[in-house]
């Protein structure tokens, strides 16, 4: 879909950290060379709706005058990717336009590029990120110290999450550098 857009573009950015693997194909895709990145995160509490978005890591490369594409994997709700195009935009790229994994229909800031539409919505488990995501399911719902067995039980009836016992017990074994 990009590459057959009229668009040529020159640099790519990364909304990290989710955004940084289909940077970096697309990069290799495309044969652009530059690649940079910009770091958001959402600041609230509990299961509020976050109520403040920050630019943790400002972009770390120059874009002025560039042909920017900014990537992120998903487009949930579509604040990380308003905020982001807007401080992007402060910076005078030539062109700015955004590409997304997977984009949902509860956005309120659409992607130029979307490699799939979410119309249902669902919770999305990227490989990059299956330890954060199970981890965060496992605390939320106070099942951490459950035996392996109930609390795989618990991740598929409650999430429709089939782990295998190896790779949940991996994903145990490092519960220590994401709840501390």
């Amino acid at each position: 879909m990009i590459k057959k857009s009229s668009y040529q573009f020159d640099t790519v950015v990364a909304i990290a950290r989710g955004g940084f693997p289909a940077a970096r194909f697309i990069c290799d895709f495309l044969n652009i060379r530059v690649l940079g990145a910009v770091q958001i995160t959402h600041y609230g509490s509990g299961a509020k709706q976050k109520e403040r978005i920050v630019i943790t890591a400002p972009v770390n490369i120059p874009i002025k005058g560039k042909k920017v594409l900014m990537i992120d994997d998903v487009n949930d709700t579509g604040y990380t990717l308003k905020a982001a195009h807007e401080y992007l935009q402060t910076l005078q790229p030539s062109l700015l336009k955004i590409a997304v994994l997977h984009e949902k229909s509860t956005t309120i800031f659409k992607a130029d590029f979307t490699a799939r539409h979410q119309i249902k919505w669902k919770w999305l488990i990227y490989q990059w990120a299956v330890t954060e995501d199970i981890l965060a399911f496992l605390k939320k719902d106070n099942m951490l110290d459950v035996p392996v067995a109930v609390a795989r039980k618990h991740l598929e009836e409650k999430y429709k999450l089939k782990i295998s016992k190896n790779l949940f017990q991996q994903i145990l074994s490092m519960k220590g550098n994401y709840l501390e």
